[in-house]
């Protein structure tokens, strides 16, 4: 039988397979070859660019053990690995672990199968899925790449995996000349990887008529009509002839933000109200206004739901925050059916990060188009709770799944030195004996460079900023030194990264950084619409619109859209003290030395859009940028060099923020007729509403003297040369000031109105317990991303005060070690 997509082949003679051999490389065929030494670096001489590639993959065998009694074979796209193979691949897992048998298995596995992969971090996930794309389309019958979807969770990890599957076909192509890559180089723009809102967008255009919705579907914001919707059903729940607050215990508009803010979080995490309403609230009688306001707080999720979808689909719109939510209920609920939808496969990336609706979403989509799956990911990341992520994710996936499911597991680590991952390991497993981290088997490092583990103590918290630059300054010292002299070569890794657990932190390190003269790339969870990009961008709207008050206009010549040379002086606009025809009058002198008049003119004669595409390519909106950034910087060691490395770091998030600006606008305005005060209304409300969208991630190409601070969610996916944790003494016991919570039988609200004052129902007490011991559990996942991260040096800064747990006491009760 001839190959389709690979050929192993062990303990056979290389005379009498090597024109075959060639045959098979030539015709894009994989080739393993498990032999002797000389025919291993016959065959690597030969063949540099496919060994290069990965296609040509050569193993000496003649130093181990027992492989002169194992008979010799071939093994033909993986056919019999199970069976008439099991004891060679068993021979392979046990003595050649460069072989990567796992990966093997599962790129071959049957093309029928749901595939469940099981990845801890830097052990390889990204190539093993695209391995099995390209086996899937060598082995199976006319498939397309656009009859495989593929979801990711971020855009980078979109683009990163396009990135690397055009790739691997251009070097197949480079290699064999074969035309089908150059189709299938083709064919890779109709491949569906996307975010999962992306697709459930996509899905809701081509389905979403069964429902009730029109293809033109619009997303918008929704904020304002949902809250206006559960401020009417309040309304008519309360009694107008009695106190709201004695009543329930609360403003009318304490009550209205705490009922939107359950409703958000139990859709998070994946429930509908009628589920929520089937479970046991307690009985709350004992006190009658707690009694009241969970009645009230009952009857008005119930009729909240059923009105904001109809809401919903008499405006033919839809939040992304609720895109998959409700694509996945109406698709459970059979309300929805996919017939004909196109996808003969799914792959799932990070799927610990996946709730219960999209898990049950995809298992529905197996069981009534036939969709294959193939989910990969690491409980032991599975650090996204508060968007309603569960580490039970495989568990529910087995459930729904009844058994189909075939379980494979990646322990081949490609990242950390070995020496720093067998340090890690001695936390990873002590933290596991206290149930706070699922870490069953280690990992076989593969990096044999010897790395460095630094922990050190903090005795005072007054010592944590000269500590914290102490350690960045020696790390980044000692990182430019091992590039300038040769030692490490610069690539994506070679930075010095700080990871902290919050937004806060992150920018009190990235202050003290800056303070003390060292460039900053500041990666962390932050709220795109309240970006410096944004906010400019808003004033310079805000100016066109209300053109006769002064603090508009001050505010655009504050941003790099008003281009001009002179100082406003603030002391010479005090001295007119408020009067607004004067201040006009003074700020038009600086006015007329920009475009905003002949903009404003613009305005009123062409689509606005159009004009917006005009200001932001025709102004030298990012050199003006620039140019104010050096201004504001400060630090007594700040070169010229310095700054202008700083103000290119800083133009780049700015023009990435601007960009992505100008795509959110484009899609929401797009096809309408839309007016200067439309985009004005759209960027309020965002501004002063939407946290959930974060901004883009930065990354500088060649820069090793800069200090990457980010937080742990910002560096999930990523590898550093040299991870540097200093701010470890926050408390991982989480401190709500209002939550919903859940278990398979109850239900449970808690409500801090002020420091002396809260409410809470019956088993609030009871449920919180086990909510804090999940907590602390996604702290020490949290912990575990963080330090998995390094691959040459790991820094701890370990504090010595705190008595209660934290990313220190996890650390100390295990003990410091250094290496």
């Amino acid at each position: 039988m001839e190959p389709r997509y690979s050929i192993l082949y062990f303990k056979e003679e290389l005379l009498l397979y090597h024109d075959k051999i060639r045959t098979y490389l030539l015709n894009g065929i994989k080739v393993f070859w498990f032999g002797e030494t000389h025919d291993c670096e016959a065959l690597r001489k030969e063949f540099p660019g496919f060994v290069k590639g990965l296609f040509l993959q050569t193993y000496d065998i003649s130093s181990f053990e027992g492989w002169a009694s194992i008979p010799s074979s071939k093994v033909v796209d993986g056919i019999g690995l199970d069976t008439d193979y099991r004891a060679l691949f068993e021979w392979f897992e046990n003595n050649i672990y460069s072989f990567n048998t796992a990966q093997y298995r599962v790129e071959h596995c049957d093309k029928a199968s749901n595939i469940v992969v099981k990845a801890s971090a830097g052990t390889g996930k990204t190539t093993v899925m695209i391995d099995r794309i390209l086996y899937l389309m060598h082995m199976v019958p006319d498939l397309n790449m656009s009859e495989i979807y593929m979801i990711t969770f971020t855009n980078e990890a979109t683009n990163q995996m396009n990135d690397k599957l055009q790739e691997k076909l251009l070097s197949k192509y480079s290699l064999t000349k074969n035309k089908k890559y150059l189709s299938w180089l083709e064919q890779q723009s109709q491949m569906h990887i996307s975010t999962i809102d992306s697709l459930a967008y996509d899905l809701f255009r081509r389905f979403g008529t069964g429902v009730g919705f029109g293809r033109d579907l619009q997303i918008q914001p929704m904020e304002k009509e949902r809250k206006d919707l559960i401020k009417d059903l309040l309304s008519d729940c309360l009694n107008e002839q009695k106190s709201i607050d004695a009543q329930i215990g609360m403003t009318y508009s304490e009550a209205s933000r705490l009922i939107d803010s359950y409703w958000r979080e139990l859709t998070r995490k994946g429930y509908t109200i009628d589920q929520i309403l089937e479970k046991d609230w307690g009985n709350a009688d004992q006190n009658q206004v707690v009694a009241n306001f969970q009645k009230i707080l009952c009857v008005v999720l119930k009729q909240f739901e059923e009105k904001y979808r109809q809401l919903k689909l008499d405006a033919n719109a839809i939040s992304i925050n609720d895109l998959f939510f409700d694509f996945g209920h109406y698709l459970l609920d059979k309300r929805l059916d996919c017939n004909g939808l196109d996808m003969r496969y799914l792959f799932v990336d990070e799927f610990q990060d996946t709730d219960a609706t999209q898990i049950r979403t995809f298992a529905n989509l197996a069981r009534t188009i036939g969709t294959r799956l193939f989910v990969v990911g690491d409980v032991k990341q599975s650090i996204y709770a508060f968007k309603g992520a569960t580490d039970q994710a495989f568990d529910i996936l087995e459930w729904e799944m009844k058994g189909t499911l075939r379980y494979y597991s990646l322990r081949n680590n490609y990242r950390t030195c070995s020496n720093i991952m067998k340090i890690m390991e001695k936390y990873f497993f002590a933290w596991s004996q206290e149930g706070l981290l699922r870490y069953e088997e280690s990992v076989r490092p593969f990096k044999k460079d010897v790395g460095e583990v630094h922990m050190e103590m903090v005795y005072k918290k007054s010592e944590i900023p000269s500590q914290t630059m102490n350690v960045i300054n020696q790390a980044l010292q000692d990182l430019e030194l091992d590039v300038r002299s040769g030692k490490k070569k610069i690539s994506e890794q070679t930075k010095v990264a700080v990871i902290v657990r919050g937004n806060r932190k992150a920018a009190e390190i990235a202050n003290l950084c800056r303070a003390n003269g060292k460039s900053v790339v500041l990666n962390s969870d932050k709220p795109f619409f309240l970006s410096q990009a944004v906010r400019d961008f808003y004033a310079m709207i805000s100016s066109h619109i209300f053109v006769d008050q002064p603090v508009y206009t001050y505010n655009y010549l504050m941003t790099p859209y008003a281009d001009y040379d002179s100082m406003i002086s603030v002391t010479e606009m005090e001295q007119l003290k408020g009067n607004q025809k004067a201040l006009n009058e003074y700020l038009q002198n600086y006015t007329v030395h920009t475009n905003w008049h002949k903009y404003q003119k613009e305005f009123r004669i062409r689509p606005v859009l159009s004009v917006i595409r005009e200001i932001v390519e025709n102004e030298r909106v990012i050199e003006n940028y620039i140019a104010l950034d050096k201004v504001r910087m400060h630090g007594g060691d700040w070169t010229e060099a310095r700054k202008n490395r700083q103000a290119l770091i800083d133009a780049k998030s700015y023009q990435m923020n601007l960009d992505k600006l100008m795509e959110m606008i484009q899609q929401r305005m797009d096809g309408e007729f839309a007016t200067l005060y439309d985009l004005y209304t759209y960027l309020t409300l965002m501004i002063s509403t939407n946290r959930e969208e974060i901004e883009p991630d930065i990354e500088m190409a060649d820069d090793y003297t800069s200090v990457y601070i980010m937080t742990v969610h910002k560096s999930k996916g990523l590898e550093y040369d040299t991870v540097i944790m200093p701010a470890m003494n926050g408390s991982l016991i989480p401190h709500e000031q209002t939550t919903i919570l859940m278990n398979e039988e109850k239900a449970a609200w808690y409500y801090k109105r002020n420091f002396s004052e809260h409410m809470n129902s019956v088993w609030y007490d009871e449920l919180r317990k086990d909510a804090v011991r999940k907590g602390m559990a996604e702290e020490t996942r949290m912990l575990y991303v963080a330090m998995t991260r390094a691959v040459n040096k790991l820094i701890l800064l370990v504090n010595d005060w705190d008595s209660y747990e934290s990313w220190s006491s996890l650390i100390r009760k295990v003990g410091l070690i250094d290496e």
